[in-house]
């Protein structure tokens, strides 16, 4: 596809710069964060429920997930440095704190790292001009782009493509992430989690436990009377004065199920602890019940610090591709700056 009437997007990047990437003509997708629904309809009809694939937005409905998801993309709001033995070399590689496009060094830490909590992979497109980095082969990078997880594709040659069009040798950095993402080893526990869900969603529409209506005698209603009673009970626990029912003599009201909520309760905080470990979190990170014990000997300190500590397994990825000699010149890494508390404030000096 071309981005443009005239310009491809490869001779755009021979020029060493990149234009933002629009919505795809084939597939009408603008978002960063959209799935298409025609495959997903596909592979439902082929496969039925139980087998499709589970797509990102279908995920993203489970709160669980979500809560992870959006604890983990808090790494963005850390600055990336570029540090060549104990000196911070970070301004001879701007692209790691700024960009010439609609992304900005934020957005584009945080879909790396949305991508790979939900697949094994993630893409930047590069544009890269000047001199050529130290040790390496490549041009510096002048900017860089993340694109959408299905606008990108490798073909049978193994040519990596963008909307179809071919990316030339160092127009892209291909990041691999620390597992092959939520989609992939957590399909089970996602649909489970979805039906629980649906479960808690009619809980909370019917909120009273379970109610039974027996006859006192067998004989007192007819079938038609049994059903229009039934149905007069379950629209008046749904009502905001269904409180009290009247119950006639000829029949006997029971309550049943208050351990039905219990169950989804217990069932809810066992879905946390799934995805926390399928995503190397700590589950009260996810805010899921712990407990009591761990209450008692856990302080905010050491919880902070455990929480620091499991961020590495996804931190580390991106720092270590970010430090090849694609990236940035031979000998120098890229790290997170994590040394204060709390996000630094303005980051590495800028220049627009």
């Amino acid at each position: 596809m071309k981005l443009t009437p005239h310009v491809s997007l490869i001779e755009r990047l021979q020029r060493g710069r990149l234009t933002p990437l629009k919505g795809s003509t084939t597939t009408g997708i603008v978002s960063p964060w959209s799935d298409g629904k025609l495959d997903s309809l596909v592979w439902t009809d082929i496969l039925g429920i139980d087998h499709a694939p589970v797509t990102r937005s279908e995920a993203m409905s489970v709160p669980a997930i979500a809560a992870a998801r959006n604890r983990i993309v808090q790494i963005a709001d850390r600055p990336l440095r570029a540090l060549n033995g104990s000196t911070d070399v970070t301004t001879e590689s701007p692209w790691l704190y700024r960009t010439d496009v609609d992304e900005t060094a934020w957005e584009r830490t945080a879909r790396i790292l949305d991508d790979w909590i939900f697949y094994p992979w993630s893409l930047l497109l590069v544009a890269r001009e000047g001199e050529t980095m130290a040790g390496t082969s490549f041009q510096k990078i002048a900017d860089a782009q993340h694109v959408p997880y299905d606008r990108w594709d490798i073909d049978d040659e193994g040519r990596m493509t963008v909307d179809g069009d071919v990316i030339p040798e160092g127009g892209y950095l291909l990041l691999r992430g620390p597992f092959d993402g939520l989609l992939s080893v957590a399909r089970d526990t996602i649909r489970a989690a979805k039906s629980l869900e649906r479960a808690w969603a009619t809980r909370v529409r019917n909120p009273t436990p379970t109610i039974i209506l027996e006859e006192r005698e067998e004989g007192s209603f007819t079938k038609k009377e049994a059903k229009a009673y039934v149905k007069a009970v379950s629209d008046a626990t749904r009502d905001p004065d269904g409180a009290v029912i009247f119950a006639p003599h000829k029949v006997n009201l029971r309550l049943e199920g208050d351990a039905a909520v219990n169950v989804l309760t217990e069932a809810r905080n066992a879905v946390r602890i799934d995805i926390a470990n399928f995503l190397n979190l700590n589950a009260s990170a996810l805010d899921g019940a712990k407990p009591q014990a761990s209450l008692t000997y856990e302080t905010q300190q050491t919880e902070t610090q455990e929480l620091q500590d499991r961020m590495a397994f996804w931190t580390a990825p991106l720092e270590y591709r970010l430090s090849q000699d694609d990236a940035v010149p031979s000998g120098v890494r890229v790290r997170f700056d994590f040394a204060s508390s709390t996000p630094a404030q303005t980051g590495t000096p800028t220049e627009d």
